[in-house]
């Protein structure tokens, strides 16, 4: 009895002293500025392509916007000194901050009613914003009156800027889509002949504008051709930075709101292009004030991709800084062919645009014998990523790489809308590469052209298990991450569930039930694959000590929840590098701070975003 006491005592005595080393080194090497305790820590820490999720602890500590520490409540308290602060979750659950791998935030921003609002004061000299409300039959109907009112009110050089609306659940998409085609640019003229107007489709970038934007367009984009509108340049590089306009600074603004919405539903990190040069521009400068919200991990797509410059791109791979940095290059997006028979009809309107030959070929071909890594692409159905696949290993082939050194590139392509088929798979293990999947096309039936139930009816049900197959991809041991590729952040916990039961609503059927997921799975996809996607696994992805302290503290426990409540999910925290981007007022108000992020802006309706 006495042996057994010792030795509990000689192992409490290690403890205590173990805690008073830590807190020494601690005093030595400065205190954390943050401790998060009596929380559900989802490490994440689990490499495995399992649903397992790893190392769970109470407790973790933040200094210089790292994680210094994690362990149990009485490790790391035990580290703090005076200019901590200590913040008790009772219990909430923690996960590393969300990845979204393949984003368009700087064109979601131009889309988006709160952030644009947020951004924009109404005085702003750039353009008056506006949006139509209702039903999709309502906001034509108010079209023409709305869009001659706000022309009234435009000042001069302003443009008159007007976006119809899908509703917070895209119930008035279909009706958007058919109607937006009695919107025409001789119908402008005849409304607002005298000042430039931009009308917006909302998603995707389809717009119409009239004759004297046309005319505004051109002193900054030569010989625009009007066929080829809608261009991703008009807003950021025309109706901000025309001649006599510097709006670099108030652009910032604008690409700051939107990143915030996303911080906000947990979104720590974007993978995307930035399309324009000012928007990189805009970004680069919230980079260097110190103000971008997440981190943006940015895709290069011209214009220029001349072989210098593509060597040039090439080596700026992986670099820039914790907040903007390189993931790599494309040119061209995916096209729809796909080796699945089917009509005349459907087979007809397909559209390879990696055959050899073609321009999108070259431009990959010649990326990748640069040295450059294909990242943030779009990409198409099956067909395609076999021209894909044989460009990469041609053009590798050709600039002399070895097998190692094209895994080490981790070239990507995204969407999986109709792709990899089964027997693709382990070619792109082989070769070391990823794929991004799009959650929301298992839930549309808005976008004729592109959601998984259009598809479905051309293709055959068959058809559904190429589509996102989350389960043959991991179980292939390919790495594979999580997209919206939408302009609806609120919707994230939504699609979270969607990727797992694979439930369509309009077909009331499971698409592809073979490839389910799970929610642990899909945690993998949002935090450390997404890390592996954006080369920076050593820095962000998990928990762990030395790593970047994004996390996001959560209202109900992930893990364990029904899973028919995993929609209902909110974001209570978000922290970036330690520093809080999103705080909740129910939460601020229990750890004695003020609300932070888009819950304190004063625009209506937030409550859509934020009602929990």
């Amino acid at each position: 009895m006495k042996k057994a006491v010792s030795i509990s005592l000689m192992g409490l005595l290690s403890v205590v002293l173990g805690w008073a080393q830590n807190a020494n080194v601690a005093a030595k090497l400065g205190y954390p500025q943050m401790i998060v305790y009596n929380a559900k820590i989802v490490t994440v820490d689990d490499a495995s392509f399992e649903s397992r999720i790893g190392t769970i602890v109470q407790a973790m500590a933040v200094r210089d916007g790292k994680i210094l520490a994690t362990g149990s409540n009485t490790e790391i308290r035990a580290l703090a000194g005076p200019p901590t602060r200590q913040i008790d979750l009772k219990g909430r659950t923690i996960v590393p901050g969300f990845f979204m791998t393949h984003e368009h935030p700087t064109d979601w921003a131009f889309m988006d009613r709160e952030a644009l609002r947020r951004a924009l004061p109404e005085d702003n000299k750039f353009m008056i914003v506006r949006w139509l409300m209702g039903t999709a039959e309502q906001q034509f109907n108010d079209f023409e009156g709305v869009l001659k009112d706000e022309a009234a009110k435009a000042k001069p050089g302003q443009w008159v800027w007007l976006s119809f609306t899908w509703g917070p659940n895209n119930e008035y998409a279909e009706g958007v889509w058919e109607n937006f085609k009695n919107v025409t640019r001789q119908r402008l003229d005849q409304i607002v002949p005298d000042k430039p107007v931009i009308i917006k489709k909302q998603w995707p970038l389809e717009l119409v504008v009239n004759s004297k934007a046309l005319e505004e367009i051109g002193k900054v984009i030569p010989n625009v051709d009007p066929a080829k509108l809608p261009d991703r340049r008009i807003e950021p590089d025309v109706v901000f930075n025309s001649p006599g306009k510097n709006g670099v600074e108030s652009l910032a603004e604008v690409l700051k709101a939107e990143l915030e919405l996303w911080a906000a539903q947990g979104v720590t990190t974007i993978g995307s292009s930035t399309y324009t040069y000012s928007s990189y521009q805009a970004l680069s400068s919230l980079d260097r004030k110190g103000e971008m919200p997440s981190r943006f991990a940015w895709g290069y797509t011209g214009p220029d991709f001349s072989t210098p410059t593509l060597h040039y791109i090439a080596g700026l791979l992986g670099t820039g800084s914790d907040h903007l940095w390189n993931i790599g290059a494309w040119d061209g997006a995916g096209g729809s062919c796909s080796t699945i028979n089917a009509s005349p009809q459907v087979k007809a309107a397909e559209n390879c645009a990696f055959a050899p030959g073609s321009p999108g070929r070259e431009s990959l071909e010649n990326i990748i014998r640069a040295g450059g890594r294909i990242a943030t692409m779009h990409a198409g159905a099956d067909k395609d990523i076999d021209y894909f696949l044989d460009a990469i290993v041609k053009a590798s082939r050709e600039a002399g790489m070895s097998l190692e050194e094209i895994r080490a590139k981790r070239h990507a392509f995204d969407h999986a809308a109709g792709a990899p088929r089964p027997d693709q798979i382990p070619i792109l293990k082989n070769l070391g590469m990823m794929v991004g999947m799009t959650s929301t096309l298992l839930w549309e039936w808005h976008l004729p052209y592109y959601d998984d139930v259009q598809r479905v009816r051309e293709y055959g049900i068959e058809y559904a298990a190429w589509a996102q197959p989350r389960r043959s991809v991991i179980n292939g041991g390919v790495m594979s991450t999580f997209e919206l590729d939408r302009p609806i952040p609120h919707k994230l916990f939504f699609m979270i569930d969607k990727m797992i039961t694979r439930q369509n609503d309009r077909l009331n059927q499971v698409l592809g039930p073979a490839e389910k997921s799970d929610r642990f799975i899909e945690l993998k996809a949002l935090t450390r694959w997404g890390s592996y996607y954006v080369l920076r696994e050593n820095q962000l992805g998990t928990l762990e000590p030395g790593k970047l302290a994004d996390f996001i503290v959560l209202d109900r426990d992930y893990l364990t929840i029904p899973e028919n409540d995993i929609p209902n999910v909110t974001v209570l925290m978000t922290a970036v590098g330690g520093r809080i981007v999103h705080l909740m007022p129910g939460l601020a108000r229990e750890i004695g701070v003020q609300s932070i992020g888009p819950v304190t802006w004063e625009t209506k309706p937030l409550e859509n975003y934020f009602a929990r």
